[in-house]
């Protein structure tokens, strides 16, 4: 099992991003910063690989869904939410798979950045850093280069260290940063890093590139008596109630047994059940009831609610629909999807699961 995500070297360059009260004050407007002081803070990966994999293998890509002995569950979007602190809103994350580095605007946004062509669409991270140490920059400038590679790095990364251009357009006024989708990103690319981990040839090693440690948090809130002894309060965002805590090295067949022979009576089906919701989390409540096309840089995922009815629902057990034939879809999918609707009287895609 092999995982890409780290933040080392983001937590070397901080500092120099949170130097000063005018940068300080641009990084608390976004709200970006505090999801990233908490996630780093909750990392570790003594014990981590094992545990992920016996859960990937339980993985369905065909519902989004884990497959155990009683049922099905999965991490909804209303607990990726109150983990990660990551707002769900309607304001979509844009994204220009063709931007570059050079076009008019760019450089004013960001300043210079150097040893890039005017056709690179993404930069190593270490050009990246140095550019943010410049000192012929703002501190606006210096903190969308941060948030730059947050993005690209943590929510949704790939298997190298590139920082994609592509996501300046959704970074260039940075007062509305904090109103946009960020939980619906990392949310879709966390399926879609997982549909690729339970799809791996058997002879190749499986591998994510995604938050997994909201992964690993999840199984914790869920399955109690498999988790390490919870160092903070309980409270929103629950990430940051893991910070420190010390995992135990466990093998990968103990692992799977855990999971094999877990009782149905100590799931926890809402572990944030009573909480108090914040309004960044409210929309991930109400989709995580939904069958939802979730929008996402590399493909548009799906997820089923009813499902998982005993996750968001107090009336038990619902008997699915057949899910999509794929669940995964293309813009023009999406695009048909949304013509579809708006013909039958309806402004959303977000439709109940009786209707589809």
């Amino acid at each position: 099992m092999r995982i890409f995500w780290s933040l080392r070297d983001l937590c070397t360059i901080f500092p120099t991003v949170y130097d000063d009260e005018e940068a300080q004050a641009i990084c608390t407007q976004t709200g970006l910063v505090d999801f990233w002081n908490t996630l780093g803070s909750a990392q570790g990966r003594t014990g981590v690989k094992s545990r992920l994999q016996a859960l990937l293998e339980r993985w369905w890509d065909t519902t989004n869904t884990f497959h155990m002995i009683w049922g099905e569950i999965t991490i909804t979007p209303f607990e990726f939410a109150m983990i990660t602190g990551l707002p769900f809103s309607e304001r979509e994350v844009t994204f220009d798979p063709k931007l570059t580095w050079h076009p008019d605007g760019v450089s004013d946004l960001i300043g210079p950045v150097v040893d890039l062509t005017s056709e690179d669409t993404y930069a190593p991270l270490t050009v990246i850093m140095a550019g943010i140490r410049r000192t012929d920059i703002s501190a606006e400038q210096r903190v969308k280069l941060f948030l730059l590679a947050l993005v690209s790095r943590v929510m949704a990364p790939g298997r190298s260290s590139r920082v994609l251009v592509g996501f300046l357009g959704a970074l260039s006024d940075l007062r509305v940063v904090s109103d946009l989708n960020w939980g619906g990103l990392a949310y879709n690319h966390l399926l879609y890093e997982m549909k690729n981990a339970s799809r791996t040839a058997p002879e190749s090693k499986a591998s994510v590139a995604a938050l997994w440690s909201v992964l690993e948090i999840w199984a914790y809130e869920h399955f109690l008596t498999l988790a390490p002894a919870r160092p903070g309060v309980a409270a929103y965002p629950y990430a940051a109630s893991w910070v420190g805590a010390v995992r135990s090295d466990v093998s990968l067949e103990n692992f799977r047994r855990a999971l094999r022979v877990w009782p149905v009576g100590q799931v926890v089906w809402c572990p944030f059940d009573g909480a108090p919701t914040p309004d960044s989390s409210m929309r991930a409540y109400f989709l995580s009831g939904w069958w939802v096309l979730l929008p996402g840089v590399y493909r548009h995922m799906w997820y089923l609610g009813e499902r998982v009815s005993l996750q968001h629902s107090t009336r038990g057990r619902l008997v699915p629909k057949n899910p999509p034939e794929t669940m995964l879809a293309k813009i023009e999918d999406v695009a048909q999807l949304y013509s579809d609707a708006m013909e039958a009287g309806d402004e959303s895609i977000c439709l109940p699961w009786r209707i589809l």
